[in-house]
């Protein structure tokens, strides 16, 4: 083991020049329900912050959360768990990006953008002239479609084009979509 820094190994390779590809993931998306606060006369204020706090740190629930800002509670400790459905805690968003790479098995492999729930993704070229793509070191329309079913991502954007497709970009699209939503385009339904 040395005591240096470990060595990058970039999720992506590219013939030529580098790739670009990055993920980045909101940890948790909260939602306070006003209606429920105002039912139980619960006011809105700074100790909703320990509600959720308690919440994401997974404390049991006779844990005592304090609730402050109103008359009626000022310093009322409450168990957690009769607070508990006064806010929804949910994943974070993920969200990847992947352009100028060619179609390779390790690309295709890649955890970077495993289970995103929006790829945006390059298909610079149609399904039809992969030869080309990979001479200019892209993804065709197909590989990105592929590669955003293989990665499991809930929706693929796909983007940068190559211009002599400019009057075809439904064309484009419907590739991307057909690849993406069907393991074997070919196949009759």
């Amino acid at each position: 083991m040395t005591n240096g820094p470990a060595a990058y190994q970039p999720p992506f390779s590219r013939i030529a020049r580098p790739a670009s590809a990055l993920r980045c993931r909101k940890r948790h998306t909260s939602t306070f329900w006003k209606n429920r606060l105002s039912e139980r006369g619960l006011p809105v204020g700074p100790w909703l912050q320990s509600l959720k706090q308690a919440v994401l740190e997974g404390r049991l629930d006779d844990h005592l959360i304090r609730i402050d800002g109103a008359a009626a509670s000022d310093g009322r400790l409450e168990p957690l768990g009769s607070l508990r459905d006064l806010l929804t805690v949910a994943a974070g968003q993920k969200i990847a990006y992947v352009t100028d790479v060619v179609d390779t098995p390790a690309n295709r492999a890649a955890a970077l953008v495993q289970n995103a729930d929006i790829l945006f993704i390059e298909a610079a070229f149609a399904g039809a002239d992969a030869a080309l793509a990979r001479e200019r070191a892209h993804l065709t329309t197909t590989a990105a479609g592929e590669i955003a079913r293989e990665a499991n991502v809930r929706r693929v954007e796909p983007f940068h084009f190559s211009p002599r497709y400019a009057l075809e970009q439904e064309r484009m699209l419907t590739e991307v979509t057909t690849a993406f939503e069907n393991p074997t385009p070919d196949a009759k339904t």
